[in-house]
């Protein structure tokens, strides 16, 4: 019997000029479930790369955190992995 395997997709934070570190970060904790370490960086990632990887799961779960942090006002995109 074989299983398919689902797809992996990536939510993308981007960086922006109107978020604060504090906004971000609060975002990552309560959305993504990051802990405040990982949160921090992900959000200096952003502020010096230009865009992080903060969610990877299945296309419906990275969907839904894709449009919670939409709401949330960040900058963000749906990639396929």
């Amino acid at each position: 019997m074989s299983s398919k395997r689902q797809s992996k997709y990536n939510v993308i934070l981007l960086n922006d000029k109107h978020n604060t570190f504090e906004h971000v970060i609060h975002c990552l904790i309560e959305i993504c479930n990051h802990n405040y370490y990982q949160a921090g960086q992900c959000a200096h990632i952003v502020h010096h790369k230009g865009e992080c990887s903060v969610f990877i799961s299945n296309k419906n779960e990275a969907s839904d955190v894709y449009e919670m942090l939409k709401i949330e006002g960040l900058s963000v995109l749906l990639r396929k992995k």
